[in-house]
């Protein structure tokens, strides 16, 4: 026994509510992604200063942050200045791997604390240390 077909798609005009519904959604996420989820991380207030180094975009460096608490982040994993240490070593000993390190602190840390890591930084065999600051707006 055949059942008739009684069933006729696009008949007629189509309803572009449901279409909407469903690209304004796809759109809010597509544009605004980047500000509803925050990226796990600490924050950290550079010092400002007017006349510093600047490094070149092609030239690679590593970077190593500490923040307010003085805790250390080296290649975005919390570390101690001992495995620090072994890692900056680590990474000198391959051929070819940057020989600069940039030093993003937090305006509160101490220059003695910088100093020490800088030391450790040298005795790893890192030949150029930089301390990060936040460029100052110039003044109209």
């Amino acid at each position: 026994m055949k059942l008739p077909r009684t069933t006729k798609l696009f008949r007629g005009h189509l309803d572009p509510a449901p279409l909407l519904c469903v690209l304004f959604p796809l759109a809010f996420f597509a544009l605004l992604h980047r500000w509803l989820v925050l990226p796990v991380g600490t924050e950290l207030t550079l010092p400002s200063d007017t006349n510093g180094v600047a490094q070149a975009s092609y030239e690679p460096s590593y970077i190593l942050g500490i923040d307010a608490a003085e805790r250390l982040f080296f290649e975005n994993q919390l570390i101690t200045d001992l495995d620090l240490a072994k890692r900056l070593t680590a990474l000198v000993a391959q051929p070819g791997s940057p020989r600069t390190l940039w030093i993003h602190a937090d305006a509160s840390v101490t220059y003695g604390r910088m100093t020490t890591l800088g030391r450790i930084a040298r005795d790893a065999g890192i030949l150029r240390v930089f301390h990060a600051s936040a460029p100052v707006p110039p003044v109209p």
